[in-house]
């Protein structure tokens, strides 16, 4: 999903007139996809006229320069792929600022430590569907329920958990919508029904997430465990005959957050960028810009396309993410141990 790319992009726009013009330049670290760079970064630059340059690589390559750099800070910026793991584990590596409009943001979604800056929601799991093979077999396809028709089993594609950050979001959000009681993540019912899909899978796993969505597409599979944003870009770029389903029993979204690096030589752009993403303007071109499938933390200016549907269709869960982060390496144990046997 993420293109590494171990070098630096200079990203210089030089305007004759410009609405909003700031002063220096801001560094950004990220392992954002191009959508968010042309939708969310391009308009800030174009905006206010600011040298930007970015660096992009994968998140985990993103914390390893961050901490190394921490006496010396080179990155202004880490836009997305924040979460509240790492700042609990490194409560110096960020600064803290609390954007201009956080009280605008659902309470779930905003920064009360003052850290993170929620800006896009991100993770939502979807079934993609090949509806001509669902025809042919006879099935219909809704819910998580309908995965466990036995004239499915073999025709169902996953990445693995251990590998995808997709498929582990799909997996944490089974456990969520299937499980019961005070934690759901470790009920009974949420582990029979991975063990059943386990069963279903038939010993097969795809090499990673796009492959998910390709291998439905091509008719390999009648569906695959996939994610909103993959699935609608998908879809919105011309493939036909495939459809996203929203499992019936419950969809949750994960907020990606952007934050500050503490001791940014340029603070002051820093804090315009962390405004910048939860701006009406920045969250309503998201929502309205043409051929975006990105959706934006601020659910009031969220427009609903023929790719993305309105959250008051769907069955709405909210995760505890400071449990599945905190506990990914025993969700991935109980799913290992279940695929191995």
């Amino acid at each position: 999903m993420h293109k590494l790319i171990a070098l630096a992009l200079t990203l210089i726009l030089c305007l004759t007139a410009v609405a909003a013009v700031a002063e220096g330049n801001l560094v950004i670290y990220t392992p954002n996809p191009d959508a968010e760079i042309q939708y969310i970064l391009n308009p800030f630059i174009e905006k206010y006229g600011i040298e930007v340059e970015m660096l992009s690589m994968g998140t985990g390559e993103c914390y390893t320069r961050l901490l190394a750099e921490q006496d010396a800070p080179i990155a202004d910026v880490m836009f997305g792929g924040v979460e509240s793991t790492w700042t609990h584990d490194y409560p110096d590596l960020f600064a803290t600022y609390v954007a201009n409009g956080d009280d605008k943001l659902p309470a779930e979604y905003q920064n009360p430590d003052g850290m993170i800056t929620n800006y896009i929601l991100g993770g939502s799991c979807v079934i993609i569907v090949n509806e001509e093979l669902e025809k042919e077999l006879g099935v219909t396809i809704n819910s998580y329920e309908d995965l466990l028709n036995p004239a499915l089993k073999g025709m169902i594609a996953s990445a693995d958990p251990n590998a995808s950050s997709s498929s582990f979001a799909h997996l944490s959000n089974i456990l969520l919508a299937r499980g019961d009681g005070e934690n759901p993540y470790e009920s009974e019912a949420a582990w029979n029904y991975v063990a059943a899909l386990i069963e279903q899978l038939d010993g097969s796993l795809t090499s990673g997430s796009s492959a998910v969505y390709k291998g439905v597409a091509n008719g390999e599979y009648v569906a695959g465990l996939s994610y909103e944003v993959g699935v609608a870009g998908f879809i919105a770029n011309g493939a036909e005959g495939v459809r996203a389903v929203y499992p019936t029993e419950g969809v949750c979204w994960t907020p990606v957050g952007s934050a500050i690096v503490n001791g940014a030589k340029n603070m002051d752009n820093a804090k315009l960028f962390m405004d910048w993403l939860i701006s009406d303007e920045c969250q309503t071109n998201m929502a309205t810009a043409e051929g975006s499938v990105l959706r934006g933390v601020r659910t009031d200016l969220f427009v609903p396309t023929e790719y993305m549907p309105s959250f008051d269709t769907l069955n709405l869960k909210q995760e505890d993410s400071e449990y599945t982060s905190g506990n990914k390496q025993t969700i991935l144990d109980h799913w290992n141990d279940l695929w191995n046997k």
